[in-house]
C-alpha cells in the first residue's frame, strides 16, 4: 500500500480530496488514504487534529507505517477506491510545527555546551529538552541555572533573528533528515515551520536537574 507523506512535503498543507486506499474494521473501523496530510503522533509530536469529510477523526499508525484514520460517526463509511476529503486544524499544526521547531533550535544551542541529549517532547504544555552531562557543567543553583537559560536564549535569539530556512530531504537509506541552514542537521520524521524567523514567544520555562541530568521545559508560538 502506497501512502505519500504530504507532511513532510508542506507543513502547511491543510486540506485535500484523495483516494481512499485501505480500509479495516479491527480494532475498529478506520480507512487509509493516499495523501498523507496527517501528521501521527510520533518522534515527540502529537497528532494532528483531523477531520474526514466533516467528522472528527482519531488518527493511528501500525507496524508497517500504515496512518490509520478513524472517524467519530462511522455510518457513512467511504469504500477503497473512493474519495474522501480530509482536512487539519491549521491552528494546532502551526503550534506543533513551532514546538518542534523550537526544540531543534533549542537543541543546537545547548549541544555546544558539553550536554547529550537523551530525551525530548514537543507536545504543547509539556515540551522539554532532557540532557545527560557530556564535559558540560549541570547547574546546582538557581544562579547558575538562570546563567544557563540566558545563554541558551541568547544564542536561540540571535539565529532566530538570522532568518535561517528550515528544509528536509530523505537520505539513501530513507531516513529523512531536517536541517536548519549552517546549524543543525537532525532525523527527524516531524513537521517544522519555514524559517527560525517564523518562532516567537520562544523562552525556557524551568530548568531542572536530577542525578546528573539536566531537563529544560520551553514554550513557542508560531509567529
Amino acid at each position: 500500500m502506497e501512502q505519500r507523506r504530504r507532511y513532510w512535503e508542506d507543513t502547511y498543507l491543510t486540506e485535500v480530496d484523495t483516494e481512499v486506499v485501505a480500509a479495516r474494521e479491527d480494532p475498529g473501523p478506520a480507512l487509509a488514504v493516499r495523501d498523507g496530510i496527517v501528521h501521527p503522533k510520533g518522534g515527540g509530536q502529537p497528532d494532528d487534529v483531523v477531520r474526514v469529510d466533516g467528522r472528527l477523526a482519531t488518527v493511528s499508525k501500525d507496524e508497517a507505517g500504515i496512518v490509520w484514520l478513524a472517524p467519530e460517526d462511522d455510518e457513512a463509511r467511504a469504500e477503497v477506491g473512493g474519495s474522501v476529503h480530509v482536512a487539519i486544524d491549521l491552528q494546532v499544526r502551526r503550534q506543533h510545527a513551532a514546538l518542534h521547531s523550537a526544540g531543534h533550535l533549542l537543541d543546537a544551542c545547548v549541544l555546544p555546551l558539553g550536554f547529550t541529549n537523551i530525551g525530548l517532547s514537543h507536545t504543547p504544555g509539556q515540551a522539554f529538552l532532557l540532557y545527560d552531562v557530556d564535559g558540560g557543567t549541570l547547574p546546582t543553583d538557581e544562579e547558575s541555572k538562570a546563567a544557563l537559560v540566558e545563554e541558551v536564549l541568547d544564542r536561540a535569539r540571535r539565529l532566530v533573528a538570522a532568518d535561517l530556512p528550515y528544509s528536509a530531504e530523505v537520505d539513501g537509506e530513507g531516513v529523512r533528515r531536517v536541517t536548519i541552514e549552517g546549524v543543525q542537521t537532525d532525523p527527524c520524521g516531524g513537521t517544522h515551520v519555514r524559517s527560525t524567523a517564523d518562532l516567537a514567544g520562544l523562552a525556557i520555562t524551568r530548568v531542572r536537574t536530577k542525578k546528573g541530568q539536566l531537563k529544560l521545559s520551553y514554550t513557542a508560538e508560531h509567529a
